[in-house]
């Protein structure tokens, strides 16, 4: 790395230089407001006859040169130059000076003598690229006026005829605007990537703060040609923001590492943790898989999949806000869309029941304890120690570990669907209409277009309270009653409005004419009063439990730790294996009065290896020798288990290698607690489980 002090126009000029915004940084951004600091920052420069520093320009050396141009690919800094290129395009199309024309042309805007490609000095991202290339050109009588590149051309243009300081003073002061500029590459043959990528997160974080997405696309689309970063960015990014959206895209990466990991990823720690999680896997690898997958967190969001019997799972599941989940679903359609869709759909539908009867159970649950119990899914999913079936799926949210996690049982349902004050109309509204499914089987309705009436209405009139005997009883049947499951109904918007807070004999005749089975069968309740309401609250609860799918019977003990219960940061044993730390961070393993620092729960196995081996390598040998440490499945080594630790990387799922040249791998596609396990197995094996912590933190 180089830093030296230059102008800005020192640092753009020449006939050999091709500066390269690579397609995964940012559009072109600067305001209204910035440009004119900058036009007044140059004016006063000039009254004053005094430098002014604009900032840093970092680069490094592209892989892409030729005898006639160096390919300089920008890491910090195309907002500034290209801003400078857009006023010396003002400066060139207001002024009258041919020769000045000329020399703004050949010397900062064009290389008249390059190949096609690099005309243009400066090679925008492609969402910028052609408009800027008109402005260069002169050729701007059919760009689009809402783009900042015209409209910052445009300002400078309108800044330069309002101005007290001729074009060509402004010019010549532009000489006077300080850069450093910082060579990455300076003093090395090829530039390392992950010091330019250190670079990028470093200058950025006092910045305008980057999204996940921002820094995981500049980690994954980062080479050293700009060739190679722009078939990247068009062969699969491009691809993923068009079916994913931009606002999305940080939490589809989220879901697709908790899909390898199985652990909890907070916000702020998405890209940190997949930096890590995927440092060993080609970058090519993961664009592809993630390309392939973003079709189908596409259909989970937009409800868009080519199968509508599918389509209409998944609007259930979005009503039920099941966001958790959907690492699991996008295992399950990688996995079965393409070669067994009606085992999809079944899976799919027992998750919805699943989730339906914990939502109506624990409405304000989820969190912690929901996540628990999907990512121990999916880990034993991934790592085959099950098959993906709907009975297996099925086995496996009847027997979670945990009290917080567990899979509603037709009383437990039944009595949260009758209690009044527990029941979101979100969630009733699918209790109901999958009722209506599972009994009459007809055209389903998009849940989108149906609403909950409530019979007696959220707002009692004068009627009503007389109705329900006066303003005592009227106000302890409704306590009781008013959002219970035997008090609400399906109707369309249009029946809704009308139906508002009517008399019940008004109600009925309305009620009996409803598209909806479950709706207009209570036409045979001439009164609407609480022995109505009762009988048919105990009466739809029944239903419910019949028509969405009952846990299995339990076969195993739940968890004496539960996993909502607070989790206490500091240094505990690493044969304690019981206390849930899903969710948490490890910073450092200590023994023997040595603190071994660790980035996280994924580097964490593998570190215990390290010291372990360096320990008594004898000893790892013998462990791998023997297949020690194992999983309980036998698909990638039949018929011996399937290793956690060995010298064969392809029985690995994520092999990752414990010290460089050690020629043995550790499995890397498992969770935090699995990790635990093994670990202790580990030192167990050397007698020195005792002997070691770990220091955790929330």
């Amino acid at each position: 790395m180089k830093a030296t002090e230059t102008t800005v126009l020192k640092f753009i000029g020449g006939e050999d230089k091709v500066f390269i915004i690579p397609p995964f940084q940012r559009n072109y951004e600067w305001s209204e407001e910035q440009c004119k600091e900058l036009f007044n920052d140059i004016k006063s420069a000039h009254k004053q006859n005094k430098n002014h520093y604009l900032g840093n320009i970092l680069y490094y050396i592209g892989d892409n040169n030729s005898a006639s141009f160096d390919e300089f690919i920008l890491v910090d800094g195309q907002q500034r130059v290209t801003t400078i290129l857009l006023l010396l395009c003002a400066i060139r199309d207001i002024s009258a000076d041919e020769d000045l024309k000329k020399i703004i042309n050949r010397k900062y805007l064009k290389n008249e003598d390059s190949i096609e490609t690099f005309k243009v000095k400066l090679k925008q991202t492609s969402y910028d690229e052609d408009i800027f290339i008109s402005v260069v050109e002169g050729d701007i009588l059919n760009v689009s006026k809402e783009s900042n590149i015209y409209k910052n051309y445009d300002l400078f243009m309108k800044l330069l005829k309002e101005s007290d300081v001729s074009p060509k003073d402004i010019y010549e002061t532009i000489p006077k605007l300080e850069v450093v500029d910082v060579n990455l590459s300076a003093g090395n043959q090829s530039i390392n990537l992950e010091t330019v990528q250190t670079v990028f997160e470093k200058i950025n974080s006092t910045g305008k703060k980057l999204t996940p997405a921002d820094l995981i696309r500049n980690y994954l689309l980062l080479a050293n040609s700009s060739k190679e970063q722009e078939k990247l960015y068009r062969q699969y990014w491009v691809k993923i923001e068009q079916t994913v959206k931009n606002e999305n895209i940080s939490r589809f990466a989220r879901d697709y590492l908790v899909m390898n990991t199985f652990d909890d990823i907070p916000e702020d720690f998405i890209y940190k943790n997949f930096k890590e999680h995927f440092s060993e896997i080609n970058h090519l690898d993961i664009l592809s898989e993630l390309s392939s997958l973003s079709k189908y967190f596409s259909w989970l969001v937009f409800e868009n999949s080519p199968n509508e019997e599918i389509n209409h799972i998944i609007s259930y599941l979005n009503l039920l806000k099941t966001d958790d989940v959907y690492p699991l679903y996008l295992y399950l359609f990688a996995k079965l869309y393409d070669n067994n869709t009606v085992e999809l759909k079944n899976i799919l539908e027992l998750l919805s029941d699943f989730m339906l009867r914990y939502r109506i159970v624990s409405p304000s649950g989820g969190g912690g304890a929901l996540r628990a119990v999907i990512h121990q899914l999916l880990e034993k999913l991934n790592s085959e120690e099950i098959q993906i079936s709907y009975d297996n799926i099925l086995f496996e949210l009847s027997n979670s570990n945990t009290i917080a996690g567990r899979y509603p049982d037709d009383k437990e349902f039944k009595e949260a669907l009758m209690y009044s004050n527990n029941l979101n109309y979100r969630y009733a509204r699918v209790v109901l209409l999958k009722i209506e499914e599972s009994e009459k089987k007809n055209i389903k309705v998009a849940a989108k277009d149906v609403t909950i009436e409530h019979l007696m209405p959220q707002k009692l009139s004068e009627w009503w309270i007389e109705y329900l005997g006066g303003k005592e009883s009227a106000e302890t049947i409704y306590e009781k009653y008013i959002n219970c499951i035997g008090n609400l109904t399906p109707m369309s918007a249009e029946y809704n409005s009308k139906n508002s807070n009517s008399s019940w004999d008004k109600k009925l005749n309305q009620i009996k004419d409803i598209q909806f089975v479950i709706t207009s069968e209570i036409y045979s309740n001439k009164e609407w009063k609480e022995e109505n309401i009762a009988k048919r609250n105990n009466d739809i609860a029944e239903r419910a439990c019949k028509a969405t799918t009952s846990p299995l019977q339990r076969t195993r003990q739940y968890q004496t730790k539960g996993a909502s219960e607070e989790f206490i940061e500091g240094l505990y044993p690493i044969n304690d294996i019981t206390t849930p730390m899903s969710g948490t961070h490890i910073t450092a393993i200590i023994y023997d009065d040595s603190v071994t620092a660790v980035s996280s729960w994924n580097e964490f196995l593998k570190t215990i290896c390290e010291v372990a081996y360096d320990l008594d390598d004898n000893i790892m040998k013998k462990i791998v020798r023997e297949n020690s440490i194992h999983k309980a499945t036998s698909t990638r080594n039949y018929p011996d288990k399937d290793p956690i630790i060995t010298n064969n990387p392809s029985l690995l799922l994520g092999p990752k290698e414990i010290k460089k040249d050690s020629g043995i791998f550790i499995e890397g596609c498992i969770s935090s607690n699995r990790a635990r396990y093994y670990a202790k197995q580990i030192l167990d094996i050397y007698g020195l489980a005792d002997e070691f912590q770990i220091q955790v933190e929330k």
